[in-house]
């Protein structure tokens, strides 16, 4: 028999709780999904789903609402002052 490690990690309850109402479908439980998908990144060397890098653009955007250089509107209607800016 296999020796288990014993772990504990931070969970976002909403996720939780929904997840467990998946494998409770699949009448599994949540350490056997853990399992699951630990050994299928094992197996494969790679997430079992794809994530997408965001784009150099998403990340050129990300940073400048970080730091505050972006064109704020305050009218009550920004997207015709928008409008105006783009084009002026």
């Amino acid at each position: 028999m296999i020796a288990r490690v014993e772990t504990s990690i931070k969970i976002d309850p909403i996720a939780w709780d929904s997840a467990k109402e998946v494998f409770k479908e699949y009448n599994i439980s949540v350490n056997e999904a853990i399992n699951i998908f630990l050994n299928r990144v094992r197996l494969d060397g790679t997430l079992p789903f794809e994530i997408k890098k965001p784009s150099e653009n998403l990340l050129k955007s990300i940073k400048e609402i970080e730091s505050g250089e972006v064109v704020k509107y305050s009218s009550k209607d920004p997207i015709a002052e928008m409008m105006k800016d783009l084009k002026s």
